[in-house]
């Protein structure tokens, strides 16, 4: 390819396993929580902010491998891929550690259930670290064109949309009369997420997917990861785009972990059962309203570019925070379509534009040092959402605790507890979006820079490729 070449089109087999393997991704990072909470927490009775601990530790340690994974990644070689080997054992890994989870005996006394919950999961981060930053770096470098890279990211988020749209329903499968309890549900439930969706998933992933060796990337001598994640850290973009994600991530997603109670004990009457199909709507909401905005996101991010379409973004979530005030009654209830109108777009550009700018930046990362680093950036924004993830979790539980909110009393909640929810879930959505538009100010990466970039890297590569030919004829 040469600089002026237009890019060529991307296969659509490998773009299709992609998406499958973010699908399986998604299903990895929501379902421990997404069935923990009911189920732990609402219908065992364990404490909300313990629960939050035994959430968050094995969501730190996953992190804290991230970066090692990426980098241990980054400089693997073997006949299948840097890549597919990491994903296909640790798909299968995920998949027997995620169902043991829910094999938890209900007699048990709470600090049992609670350090086999802690355990359990411990391993199953472990495993799915394993698949999500390799998983990332193969979307990375699918393309080097700079709008291409925002439409493979919005398509792998159509994926990410459609388990938006089911992952909600998961606690309420479980609870349906055909189980016959809801102990054995979650079981069924557990084992069915587990096979299908994160082993069979994955595996697709791990077969269909292509890959792309880089001159640069294997021909170098491979640096010790604390070096490579200290120039990391003096990268100004990527702090930017890394605070982006810490701001939406840990606060948007702790305030917003709030209209769940909401939902149940304030508009169901302490029903969870009625509670979880309104969380179920919502979900689906949110999910269809992503699922328009990604092409409005791209086509957007074409004409103004991406930092000024996520300024767009940033502004809508700040009105949808307002609304969210009215929204979560008794009275506002049938106006949930409005929160996800309004709010789904930050989350759009968590999966589909932040991730597009990193890669941005993995190129002028690459000019600067000669290393292709780009699971060293996956896994550095992974670590920043995990960790963002267990902040979020302990935050919730420590407001849940702080306004006085107690499971056993179901319907007969405080109403001053449930004002203190409101607000905060209303206010905080306000607070981060104000945050995040001050934030977005310092990013200066545009798409001019970044065609000069990519130009640049190609001539590189031409001349690498080059001197490589030139040195085998030699040896022959």
């Amino acid at each position: 390819m040469t600089p002026t070449s237009a890019p060529t089109a991307l296969p659509t087999g490998p773009k299709l396993a992609l998406g499958f393997g973010f699908l399986s991704t998604f299903f990895a990072s929501q379902s421990v929580a997404v069935l923990a909470i009911p189920y732990y927490q609402m219908t065992l009775g364990l404490d909300p902010f313990l629960l939050a601990l035994a959430l968050t530790l094995p969501l730190l340690l996953g992190s804290l491998l991230g970066p090692w994974v990426g980098h241990l990644s980054d400089h693997s070689q073997s006949r299948f891929g840097r890549r597919k080997p990491f994903i296909l054992l640790g798909s299968w890994a995920s998949c027997i550690s995620f169902g043991l989870i829910w094999l938890v005996p209900a007699g048990w006394a709470d600090w049992a259930q609670l350090l086999y919950f802690v355990f359990w999961s411990l391993c199953f981060y472990v495993c799915a670290t394993l698949v999500a930053v390799p998983m990332t770096c193969l979307a990375y470098e699918m393309s080097p064109d700079y709008h291409q890279r925002t439409e493979i990211m919005g398509f792998t988020s159509y994926f990410l949309k459609l388990g938006s749209l089911l992952y909600q329903w998961l606690f309420p499968l479980a609870q349906l009369s055909l189980f016959g309890s809801v102990f054995f549900g979650i079981q069924v439930v557990g084992w069915g997420v587990g096979i299908v969706l994160l082993g069979a998933l994955g595996t697709v992933a791990a077969v269909g997917c292509t890959e792309k060796v880089r001159v640069s990337a294997v021909a170098a001598p491979r640096p010790p990861l604390l070096t490579s994640l200290k120039t990391l850290s003096g990268n100004t973009g990527l702090k930017v785009l890394l605070g982006l994600t810490l701001l939406q991530m840990a606060g948007g997603a702790a305030v917003a972990s709030l209209d769940y109670y909401l939902l149940v004990y304030a508009v169901s009457a302490g029903s969870i059962e009625q509670g979880a199909v309104l969380k179920g709507w919502l979900s689906m909401a949110y999910a269809a309203s992503g699922i328009l905005s990604i092409p409005l996101l791209a086509s957007l991010a074409r004409r103004v570019g991406k930092k000024r379409a996520l300024l767009w973004v940033y502004w809508l979530t700040l009105a949808g925070g307002i609304a969210k005030w009215f929204v979560y009654t008794p009275a506002g209830v049938n106006w949930l379509w409005l929160d996800a109108l309004l709010c789904t777009a930050s989350w759009t550009a968590m999966t589909m534009l932040i991730p597009s700018m990193i890669v941005d930046l993995s190129d002028q990362d690459e000019l600067q040092h000669g290393q292709r680093r780009d699971g060293a950036f996956a896994a550095v924004h992974g670590w920043v959402t995990h960790f963002s993830a267990a902040l979020a979790l302990l935050a919730t539980g420590l407001c849940l605790n702080l306004i006085h909110f107690d499971a056993h009393l179901g319907a007969a909640q405080p109403q001053s507890a449930l004002d203190w929810m409101r607000a905060i879930l209303s206010g905080g959505t306000v607070l981060f979006a104000l945050l995040s538009l001050w934030l977005l100010r310092h990013y200066q990466l545009d798409a001019t820079q970044c065609r000069k970039n990519r130009e640049q890297l190609q001539l590189r590569q031409q001349q690498q490729t080059g001197t490589i030919g030139t040195e085998t004829a030699g040896a022959e």
